[in-house]
């Protein structure tokens, strides 16, 4: 008879799997953009990713975890270039909207489905800064790159609660 945990074993690739814990630089640097509003304990980083068609080079953070390709998993997204780490804060972004109870797997989902059937005219990644919007006046995939455009100092802090001075 045939096992079937050793066949799944072998068709998921779980002898590579790895799962981590977010690194102190990680979070470090995720501070700069979100401060102490996210539960850093709870995020999980693995190499594998969340959809089976996937690609390298795409990052899924819908349910409070971080998934990826092994291609694409790294030991510390503190310790690589700029652009990674901005991608990384992208993601992050979507732990927080997680954690804030928000469906990221539904609206992503939506967006994305907005992106195709428009054949790419329709960018859910793309925003304009308006004076009276908040941060969650935006669309999810907008949040993740207001993030990111924090990080990289393109944009002031929307995220944190500014204090009159």
């Amino acid at each position: 008879m045939l096992n079937v945990n050793w066949i799944l074993f072998k068709l998921l690739k779980l002898e590579s799997f790895k799962c981590r814990s977010l690194t102190e630089g990680e979070i470090k640097i995720c501070k700069t953009v979100f401060g102490d509003l996210i539960n850093y304990q709870p995020v999980k980083i693995m190499n594998h990713p969340y959809l089976p068609w996937q690609p390298a080079g795409i990052l899924m953070a819908p349910k409070g975890y971080l998934h990826l390709k092994n291609a694409d998993y790294c030991d510390d997204f503190s310790q690589q270039n700029l652009a990674y780490q901005a991608i990384f804060i992208h993601e992050m972004a979507h732990i927080y909207q997680f954690q804030r109870n928000i469906n990221v797997f539904f609206y992503g989902a939506i967006l994305q489905i907005a992106f195709y059937s428009t054949l790419g005219r329709y960018n859910p990644y793309k925003y304009t800064l308006k004076a009276h919007k908040t941060y969650f006046d935006y669309n999810i995939e907008q949040q993740g790159d207001i993030a990111k455009d924090i990080f990289l100092h393109k944009i002031e802090n929307i995220i944190l609660p500014t204090t009159p001075s």
